[in-house]
């Protein structure tokens, strides 16, 4: 506002300054101008009045007579709007008071009052403790500063001690560590506010999350048991860990929650944990990844039989020159231990194949095996002296006696004082039993022939005649063998035939002998090992009778012809033909 005859001036300057960790920037006060030519004057600045005749002309004092003691300089004593007033304004013209009368006013806002700053952080992750404010990554921080009066000049702010600079845009803190802040701002006619101090941390790094394996763990392949425990074991340096999730094989997400991860639901085989920990301001961590093999098969562990053996449903003959042989194989670990017992002894370490006690009956051998993460065999549980281990049982026999053997001849036989004879259709029927393992098969074999025939029915003794020895062999099923003999003398040839006529013949005719219609003829026969029994004959066609004491009724006139069948007590048979001539 332009006054033409009453003028103010500032006549006095006022400092204020503040002292803190750096220097802050100094400011004056000072009277102020809007852009609609409002007049601001900073309360606490002394106000003189001086009178000219023109605007730019000699300046007079006002002084007052009145309050003196409150004049030269006086202050304004309202905050805001003030006014230097005269009663009765004058017309500029005529000079005279203006009617009606009206009061002459000059206005003057005083401001005492310095600005208020305030801080604005962006809505970012954030954590508080009683002692620190932790912000999260993107923060940054708008000031934003208010003054009733004259309005605010400036806002500075200093920036972990630095030098105080003006603020005119967000400030972006992109970098971890611990912030001090301090801001205040200035209005236009001086006042200067108070400093505000901040004090905080920025965290922009995510935890850093390690898995620990406690327990079994193959470094090479990774490769765990069920007793082995995982632990995730997350760091933050600033605002914390707040929480760690974990999946198994892509499934769903999990909080951790501070103890091993359990394996038990997990089956055999390569398998992935995922997992990563998020800090207390959203910090988050990359995946990381785990991978492993969960070794939770037991060896497979078997025996093997190295020798005569025999297995009949569950139940297992051994000779006594069988061994056992127990062999374990893993699928991902290896086998580390197998051991067993044989009859209730003590677990011992298996190295080679062995033999059972060399005592005929039923052996109970237990055996089992550890790989190297501590998988134990399973198998049958053999009761309270084992309990702590699930074990393969093998129930075997041993069986040290072969079959008892017997045999009996069928068919044609004689006995003379201690020697049998058999003719050629005699059979020698072999007989072998076997109460443990059980007969496997019998064979023979005839005037120690090295290779045995093997017997499946009652055979015929194909030799020559005399004496010989047979040898019969029984096996069981576990080639335990007994050895049986006897000797049998072999007749496969007949009687010898003889014939002679009651009278010498009479003459020959076409080389045949010739003898008279009453002749007779005599038959004998002789054997010389067993005896005959009987003779048969036909004369001349007719059918075979038998013979008994002589022969005739022979055909005049022409050539008569008597077959004769003659057998020992073998039932070897010979036949003769006998061909002559009757007159």
């Amino acid at each position: 506002m332009e006054i033409k005859k009453l003028l103010l001036f500032v006549t006095s300057l006022v400092m204020y300054t503040t002292i803190a960790a750096q220097e802050m920037p100094k400011y004056e006060m000072q009277p102020y101008r809007d852009s609609i030519n409002k007049l601001y004057w900073n309360k606490h600045q002394e106000v003189f009045i001086s009178l000219s005749t023109t605007k730019d002309g000699k300046k007079e004092n006002l002084e007052s007579e009145i309050s003196s003691e409150y004049d030269n300089p006086f202050f304004f004593d309202t905050e805001g709007l003030n006014f230097i007033r005269s009663h009765w304004a004058v017309d500029k013209n005529t000079k005279k008071p203006i009617v009606p009368q009206k009061e002459l006013l000059w206005e003057v806002y005083a401001d005492g009052k310095a600005p208020f700053t305030k801080s604005s952080f962006s809505a970012v992750p954030k954590f508080f403790t009683s002692d620190k404010q932790i912000y999260g990554k993107d923060l940054t921080i708008a000031l934003s500063a208010k003054d009733a009066v004259s309005g605010v000049q400036i806002t500075n702010y200093s920036l972990n001690g630095a030098a105080y600079i003006q603020y005119n845009k967000p400030i972006i803190l992109d970098k971890e560590g611990k912030y001090s802040l301090k801001y205040f701002s200035v209005d236009n006619v001086g006042n200067i506010e108070e400093f505000t101090g901040k004090t905080f941390y920025v965290d922009i790094t995510p935890p850093v999350t390690n898995s620990t394996i406690s327990g079994v763990n193959i470094e090479k392949g990774n490769i765990i048991s069920l007793q082995t425990k995982i632990y995730f074991n997350p760091t933050d340096e600033v605002s914390g860990v707040a929480k760690t999730f974990y999946s198994v094989d892509g499934g769903k997400q999990i909080l951790y929650n501070g103890k091993n991860i359990s394996l038990i639901a997990l089956k055999d085989g390569e398998h992935i944990i995922k997992f990563y920990s998020v800090d207390k301001v959203q910090n988050k961590e990359d995946v990381q990844i785990f991978e492993f093999y969960l070794d939770r098969t037991a060896p497979i562990t078997a025996s093997d039989i190295l020798g005569d053996r025999f297995i009949v449903g569950e139940q297992i003959y051994f000779s006594g020159r069988t061994k056992l042989k127990l062999t374990a194989v893993d699928n991902k670990s290896g086998v580390k231990d197998v051991l067993y017992s044989v009859d209730g002894g003590g677990f011992i370490p298996y190295a080679d194949p062995f033999y059972l006690p060399s005592k005929q009956g039923l052996h109970i051998v237990k055996y089992y095996a550890t790989d190297n993460t501590q998988n134990v065999t399973k198998g049958e549980d053999m009761g309270t002296n084992y309990k702590e281990f699930k074990l393969n049982v093998d129930k075997i026999y041993v069986d040290l006696t072969g079959p008892s053997l017997n045999h009996s001849i069928s068919g044609d036989k004689f006995y003379a004082r201690d020697t049998v004879f058999i003719g050629p259709k005699t059979k020698i029927k072999l007989v072998a039993k076997d109460g443990e393992s059980g007969l496997n098969y019998i064979s023979y074999s005839i005037d120690d022939v090295q290779k045995e025939t093997k017997y499946d029915e009652p055979f015929p003794v194909d030799v020559t005649s005399g004496l010989h020895k047979i040898e019969y062999f029984g096996y069981d099923n576990v080639n335990n063998r007994n050895v049986g003999q006897f000797l049998i003398f072999m007749d496969n040839e007949g009687p010898v035939i003889n014939y002679k006529f009651s009278i010498v013949n009479i003459g020959e005719q076409n080389g045949l002998e010739v003898y008279p219609s009453y002749a007779s003829m005599f038959i004998t026969i002789q054997d010389q090992l067993t005896g005959v029994t009987k003779i048969y004959y036909s004369l001349n066609g007719k059918p075979e009778v038998l013979y008994r004491n002589y022969i005739k009724g022979f055909q005049k006139n022409k050539v008569n012809t008597l077959k004769v069948r003659a057998f020992d007590k073998l039932n070897n048979i010979t036949i003769m033909e006998i061909k002559f001539y009757i007159k």
